[in-house]
């Protein structure tokens, strides 16, 4: 490995929340505290925005990617030491630290927090992303199972470089281990700020990918890779803090407090059209279905894994968390975490009271029992969530009308070719000799 710091790659990401970098080279530097001083790194550098998803037109495509030094860290698994850093986009002539472009997800995130936390609140999160190694050609990496060890489990010593590889640059692995399906594989990363946590979860991905690769295997995000195998999602524990209180206890029950509930409530009212950005591909439906774990009903319960929004047990208020489990990890997790932000700020403002929470086995119960209690289903398709994405004035502002237009665009192409131009083998089994 070189002896100094050489080069730093300066990141952000397409409208779809995939990483994106532009590798810059530095004056050579013994650390992050001297290269966050070197004046090539303050100006950031241009790209060209018309080459990214969703970021810019090609007749207005000059960005500038401006580092955010507090995200600088030493990539540690490379040959040559390699610096990283998160960047806003902003326009090529803009002077302004607090003028985001109007396309960078990241900078919309950081608006949101500005707007609808006003500088008093805090979002933290704690993210359980699923994920499966494969082999190169595609198939599960192993047959083990819910929290099988080596030797069953083969995958573990890469699991636990992974592990060590993210613990150097700050991200807090919480439980590691083999989920239900096969190959399905899980590490919790603990409560950050909503926004240093969105940063996190593409890291974590980029490094998951790579150290998977070195070891001569890959990686999957995606929701549901194998048919009748339990889907992988990223659910999110969510906590609303206002100083060194965690608004979501209450001190005196040792239960949810008001605030909690106002939130959940908004979750839930929000969450068909949260579902457009929370399960973006049309894979992601797949995974929504009965029977494994993932929710389909628009519903919420104590330490209950068939609703939506899941009480986990805490000890004291000061603990009290709101799982949100629809979202898989291909979302773009500032955008999802603006969208969630969003709902449950509306539910305070409005004083909204959520049903009673459920107890019981929703999939157990009778289409009329559901019915009756005003049980209603999650959109089935990207099509669908895209409609209720498109009717949704909350969801839509907390986005913003730039990255809506564009964001809805994508997504509505993207399920016209699933639509227009994909035979799947099913159909060719089942409709051939009709």
């Amino acid at each position: 490995m070189s002896e100094k710091i050489e080069n730093v790659e300066l990141r952000f990401t397409d409208i779809l929340g995939r990483m994106k970098a532009m590798i810059v080279p530095c004056n050579p530097v013994d650390d992050l505290k001297a290269l966050a001083a070197d004046p090539i790194l303050k100006k950031g550098t241009s790209c060209d925005g018309s080459s990214v998803t969703g970021l810019a037109n090609v007749e207005a495509s000059d960005l500038r990617l401006d580092p955010d030094f507090s995200t600088l860290i030493e990539i540690p698994f490379l040959g040559r030491r390699t610096a990283a850093a998160m960047c806003y986009v902003r326009k090529k002539e803009s002077t302004s630290a607090t003028e985001y472009y109007p396309l960078d997800t990241r900078g919309r995130l950081q608006s949101v927090y500005d707007e609808y936390l006003s500088g008093k609140m805090q979002l933290k999160v704690k993210v359980e992303p699923e994920f499966h190694f494969i082999t190169p050609e595609g198939q599960p990496f192993d047959d083990a199972g819910y929290a099988d060890s080596y030797p069953r489990s083969p995958g573990v010593d890469i699991l636990l470089s992974i592990s060590a590889a993210i613990r150097e640059i700050g991200i807090k692995p919480r439980v590691i281990h083999h989920e239900v399906g096969e190959a399905q594989q899980e590490i919790e990363l603990d409560f950050e700020d909503a926004r240093k946590m969105a940063d996190y979860i593409l890291i974590f991905k980029s490094f998951t990918r790579s150290i998977a690769q070195e070891n001569g295997i890959d990686v999957t995000f995606m929701p549901k890779p194998f048919a009748g195998e339990a889907g992988s999602g990223l659910h999110c524990h969510l906590q609303l803090w206002e100083g060194d209180k965690n608004l979501f206890g209450d001190t005196e029950t040792g239960g949810l407090s008001e605030t909690a509930k106002q939130f959940i409530a908004g979750l839930l009212e929000h969450a068909p059209a949260i579902t457009a950005i929370a399960n973006p591909s049309v894979n992601s439906y797949k995974r929504l279905v009965p029977h494994h774990e993932a929710p389909v009903y628009i519903t919420w319960g104590e330490m209950n894994r068939t609703v939506l929004v899941r009480i986990p047990m805490f000890g004291s208020s000061e603990k009290a968390a709101v799982e949100f489990r629809s979202g898989d990890a291909m979302a773009n997790p500032y955008l999802l975490f603006s969208a969630i932000i969003a709902a449950g700020k509306d539910g305070i403002n409005r004083k909204l009271v959520p049903p009673e929470p459920r107890s019981e086995d929703i999939f157990a119960m009778s289409d009329e029992d559901r019915a009756k209690h005003g049980i209603k289903m999650l959109p089935s398709s990207l099509k669908e969530a895209l409609d209720y994405l498109e009717d949704d004035s909350v969801i839509l502002d907390a986005i913003g009308p730039d990255i809506a237009r564009n964001y809805i665009k994508l997504k509505r192409d993207e399920w016209n070719k699933y639509s227009n131009h994909i035979v799947t083998e099913w159909e060719w089994e089942e409709y051939q000799d009709l």
